[in-house]
C-alpha cells in the first residue's frame, strides 16, 4: 500500500536555483527520497495547509507507514479521503480499504471531520481560491504626465537576454516617484538600473498620491530586436530548455512555476510564445501563479495577493487576497510591509494602527522602507511599546537627508528648540526641492512656526 507519489529529480533545476528557506513539493519529495522522513513530513504538512493535493496524499502515505510521524490509521484514512477531494482518485480507494478494516467507525468519522474542517477542499477553497473565471484588470487609474522608457541594455540585447523588474514606490502629491525599492528582478542585476533610471524621473498626475504602488516591467524581444535575429541559431536548444522548465513546473518546483507565470504574463517573450503552446487558456498566467503560491513560494503568494488587491472590489476576492498576503508575510518582508501599509491607511478595509505598527516593525530588518514608514506612523498613532525617536534615528541613518524624515524631526523639536526646528525645516525644504518632491507640507509647517 506504499503508493507515495514520486517526483523525478531534475539536475538542471538544482543548478538553476539557489538554496532557499521555503520548501515546495519538489524539495519535500527530495527529503522523502533521501529518507529524511521527519523533514519531509513537516514540509508536506506546510503545503497541505494551502490545499496542495499531492502533499495531502503523501501525508496519508506517511501516516499509514509511520514515516516521520507516528503510525496512525485513522489519520491516514482522513488524509486519503481529503486527497480524494482534491482529485486524486487512487486516494479514495485506499481510504475505503482502511475504513473497511478499521474497528471503530465513530473514531474514523470524528478524525475525518476534524481534518476536513482544517484542510478540506471546501475550507481551503474559500480561504485561498480566487475566482479566475474572469480576467483580472487593474482598478487603479494612474496617469503619467512624463514618461521615459528604459533603455534595453546593449549587452543584454546582444546576448538575447529577456527578463523583468518588479518595483514598488510611492507617488507624492506633486506626482513625483519616491521611496523606490526593487522587489524582484530576473535575471539578477541585468535590467534593474535601466528601469530605476527611467522610473525615477517619471511624473504622475498631481493631487493623486499613492502609497506602495507596484510595477512590473518586462524587457522582451519587442524592445530588443537583436534576439529575433539570433533566435534562429538557438531555437533547438531553446525548445529543449522550455521543455525542461515545463517538466519542472508540473513536477512541483515552485520557483520554476513562478518564472513561467511571469513569462506567460507577457506575449512578447520568446519563452512565452513557446510556453503558450502548452498552456493555452487566457488565465494560464494566474493559474501558474496560483500553483506556485499553493506550492508555498512567498514571492508568488505576494504577487498573487497584489494582483487580486489591485484588480477587484469584490469582498470575497479581497479576503482571498488578504489570506495570501498574510501567508506570504510569514517570511517575506515586502508582504509584511504591504500588510502594515494596509493597516495604517484610514480608508483601508482593515485599518488598524496597532497592527500596522507590528507589521512595520517586523519588516524593518529586511525592508529599507519600514523604519521611515513606522516613524511617520508613530507620529500619528503613538504606541507605548515603541519609541518614535529610536525609529526616526534608525531611518535617518539610512537616509540623513530624507525631506519627510527631516520634517518629522523638526516637528518633534518645535516645542523644545524652535531655533533648531526652523533650521531642520529649512534643510528639509532644500532637500525636497533638490529631489523634486512636494514641498507643501514643509512650507505649511514653516509658516506655523
Amino acid at each position: 500500500m506504499n503508493q507515495f507519489r514520486p517526483i523525478k529529480l531534475l539536475v538542471f533545476i538544482l543548478a538553476l536555483l539557489s538554496p532557499s528557506s521555503y520548501a515546495d513539493l519538489y524539495t519535500a519529495t527530495k527529503y522523502y527520497q533521501e529518507q529524511n522522513y521527519a523533514k519531509a513530513y513537516h514540509e508536506f504538512y506546510q503545503l497541505a495547509q494551502l490545499g496542495n493535493g499531492d502533499a495531502i496524499y503523501n501525508l496519508a502515505v506517511m501516516s499509514l507507514h509511520g514515516q516521520g510521524t507516528e503510525k496512525n490509521l485513522s489519520l491516514a484514512h482522513a488524509w486519503f479521503a481529503l486527497a480524494g477531494e482534491y482529485g486524486i482518485a487512487e486516494a479514495l480507494k485506499t481510504a475505503h480499504l482502511i475504513a473497511s478494516q478499521y474497528p471503530d467507525q465513530q473514531v474514523l468519522a470524528q478524525v475525518l471531520q476534524e481534518t476536513k474542517n482544517r484542510y478540506g477542499y471546501q475550507y481551503i477553497s474559500e480561504k485561498f481560491q480566487p475566482d479566475l473565471t474572469q480576467p483580472l484588470s487593474s482598478t487603479v487609474s494612474l496617469s503619467r504626465v512624463f514618461d521615459k522608457q528604459p533603455e534595453y541594455p546593449e549587452q543584454a540585447a546582444r546576448q538575447g537576454l529577456e527578463g523583468w523588474v518588479w518595483l514598488e514606490f510611492d507617488i507624492d502629491h506633486s506626482g513625483v516617484v519616491k521611496n523606490l525599492v526593487v522587489i524582484d528582478d530576473y535575471p539578477k542585476n541585468i535590467f534593474t538600473s535601466a528601469l530605476i533610471n527611467a522610473v525615477s524621473v517619471w511624473r504622475y498626475d498631481s493631487g493623486n498620491p499613492k502609497k506602495n504602488h507596484s510595477l512590473i516591467y518586462h524587457f522582451t524581444t519587442y524592445k530588443g530586436k537583436e534576439y529575433k535575429r539570433t533566435l534562429a541559431f538557438q531555437q533547438q536548444d531553446y525548445h529543449k530548455e522550455i521543455r525542461r522548465h515545463i517538466d519542472a513546473a508540473e513536477q512541483g518546483n515552485a520557483q520554476v512555476q513562478y518564472y513561467i507565470a511571469n513569462w506567460l504574463s507577457s506575449n512578447d517573450y520568446n519563452a512565452s510564445r513557446l510556453l503558450k503552446y502548452h498552456w493555452r487558456d487566457d488565465s494560464a498566467y494566474l493559474t501558474m501563479l496560483l500553483a506556485s503560491a499553493k506550492n508555498n513560494l512567498p514571492i508568488a503568494q505576494y504577487k498573487l495577493a497584489m494582483e487580486l488587491l489591485t484588480s477587484t472590489e469584490d469582498k470575497t476576492q479581497f479576503n482571498v487576497a488578504l489570506n495570501w498576503l498574510k501567508r506570504s508575510a510569514a517570511s517575506f518582508a515586502p508582504a509584511q510591509y504591504k500588510l502594515a501599509t494596509l493597516h495604517s491607511q484610514q480608508n483601508s478595509k482593515i485599518f488598524a494602527p496597532n497592527e500596522a505598527t507590528k507589521w512595520f516593525k517586523r519588516s524593518a530588518d529586511n525592508d529599507i522602507r519600514a523604519a521611515k514608514a513606522l516613524s511617520l506612523h508613530l507620529y500619528d498613532h503613538p504606541n507605548d511599546e515603541e519609541s518614535l525617536i529610536d525609529w526616526l534615528n534608525k531611518a535617518l541613518s539610512q537616509d540623513k537627508n530624507d525631506p519627510e524624515l527631516l520634517l518629522l524631526q523638526a516637528k518633534l523639536l518645535r516645542s523644545s528648540n524652535t531655533k533648531e526646528s526652523i533650521k531642520i525645516a529649512q534643510l528639509a525644504l532644500k532637500q525636497a526641492q533638490k529631489r523634486g518632491w512636494d514641498t507643501a507640507q514643509i512650507q505649511k509647517f514653516m509658516v506655523s512656526l
